[in-house]
């Protein structure tokens, strides 16, 4: 796989806060409760109709399944996290509505706290504009919040303005000017 850069605007989440307020409309509910094959189909589809040009890069470049595949692969050899921290979002009909993928890096504690990201989050392209992004990412920001992280780094394409948005939206401040990431 040839190695291109995309430009990314980093997030930052820092401690100390309040517990985050997480939107009630939708449930969460640990992917292995439904079947980890149902996040590599869900992932797929997030992730071929995505904002993300590094998104679109993966899938083309591969089977988009088993891009899908490689990329989760990628997050339980990279970092540290418990099965219920990867959650589907589930609306009042028992759709999924989409995804978060919470972890914690290895190496990044500090006195005790963990230091996070959300690896990956998204939302099924049926569900898309009614905000359950923000959704997604208040109930990763929790959890992270809940096992005891003192930072949440994350980023997300130049692109992607509606996730810019649930960014600012969920109490992310940027950071730096967006910046150059290998993929």
């Amino acid at each position: 796989m040839s190695q291109q850069t995309f430009l990314k605007v980093p997030f930052v989440w820092e401690e100390p806060k309040p517990l985050i307020e997480v939107p009630s409309r939708l449930t969460f509910e640990p992917v292995q409760a439904r079947h980890d094959n149902q996040l590599i189909s869900v992932v797929t589809s997030v992730m071929a109709s995505s904002l993300d040009a590094s998104d679109q890069k993966r899938v083309s470049e591969d089977d988009p399944h088993t891009a899908a595949e490689v990329f989760l692969d990628s997050a339980r050899e990279d970092f540290s996290y418990q099965n219920e921290w990867w959650q589907f979002g589930i609306n009042e009909s028992g759709d999924i509505i989409g995804f978060v993928i919470s972890v914690t890096f290895n190496g990044g504690a500090k006195e005790g706290l963990e230091e996070g990201t959300l690896y990956y989050l998204g939302v099924l392209p049926e569900h898309r504009g009614f905000g359950f992004a923000t959704d997604l990412l208040a109930q990763g920001t929790r959890t992270l919040q809940e096992i005891g992280v003192w930072r949440v780094f994350c980023d997300t394409a130049v692109a992607n303005v509606p996730m810019i948005s649930a960014f600012k939206q969920v109490g992310y401040r940027q950071y730096s000017e967006p910046w150059e990431r290998p993929v």
